[in-house]
């Protein structure tokens, strides 16, 4: 016979799952931030997610201020992932040789 604990509250209730979601705020949290940024600086030439557009001499102003966005992402195709010939390898075999490799072509950023 099974026995049943008869708890006076449940665990699928609005409460408890508002305080589950807050205490794994810190693991989710600085995700969200880093992509609500990482959204908002590519947007930053429509205004952002959320704003107006700016005008020419503003976002001249913003790009002054903050740089160019740069994406983090680097277009890389399976062949020169599994060749060692991309640039996350270039870069490892710089860093493990200690010698300041020959300056790699510029590869194309985001997705082709």
């Amino acid at each position: 016979m099974a026995t049943v604990i008869d708890l006076p509250f449940s665990l699928n209730s609005e409460p408890v799952k508002y305080v589950v979601i807050a205490l794994s705020a810190p693991v989710w949290m600085p995700f969200a931030r880093a992509l609500w940024k990482e959204l908002n600086d590519s947007l930053r030439p429509e205004g952002g997610i959320l704003g107006l557009a700016p005008s020419e001499k503003e976002l001249e102003a913003l790009n002054k201020a903050e740089g160019l966005h740069d994406t983090p992402l680097i277009s890389e195709t399976w062949e020169e992932h599994e060749g060692g010939t991309g640039p996350r390898q270039a870069a490892r075999r710089t860093r493990s040789s200690g010698a300041s490799a020959p300056a790699a072509t510029p590869r194309p950023r985001g997705f082709r």
